[in-house]
């Protein structure tokens, strides 16, 4: 029981770290899947953090494009 609770601890604190070293200027967050056109793939996520003034780019209806 104490291992579980010092990874998750452990987890959290380094995810906390890595969003926190993100260089957007105006971060905004958004949650559920999304995709975007990369190149000449199409990537997806969920979780995005993004600039609020530019908007973000990956939409719902670009995960349509992916072949299931």
């Amino acid at each position: 029981r104490y291992n579980v609770t010092m990874k998750t601890i452990a987890t959290l604190f380094l995810s906390l770290f890595v969003l926190t070293a993100c260089s957007v200027k105006n971060p905004a967050l958004d949650l559920g899947k999304r995709c975007m056109q990369k190149g000449d793939q199409i990537v997806y996520s969920y979780l995005w953090v993004y600039d609020k003034e530019a908007g973000n780019k990956a939409t719902k209806e670009m995960c349509d494009q992916i072949a299931e």
